[in-house]
């Protein structure tokens, strides 16, 4: 029976998933900053990150709501 790797590959999965929201998280407070409209387009765009990725994720989705009502 092979040895079990998969703790490695949970682990960078769970980095690479942890550095992709804050990515989206730096891109919602720097386009808020510089008083760009914050949309689904322009956070994906500056964060590196497909819009569904972030549909999916409800708790950005909330805040680039907000952002957006802001307006």
């Amino acid at each position: 029976m092979p040895p079990d790797n998969s703790a490695p590959l949970i682990t960078a999965a769970r980095k690479r998933s942890e550095l992709t929201r804050s990515k989206a998280i730096h891109a919602i407070r720097e386009l808020n900053h510089a008083g760009t409209p914050v949309t689904f387009e322009a956070v994906a765009r500056a964060a590196g990150v497909s819009r569904s990725w972030l549909y999916a994720q409800a708790d950005l989705r909330v805040e680039i709501a907000e952002s957006t009502s802001e307006l």
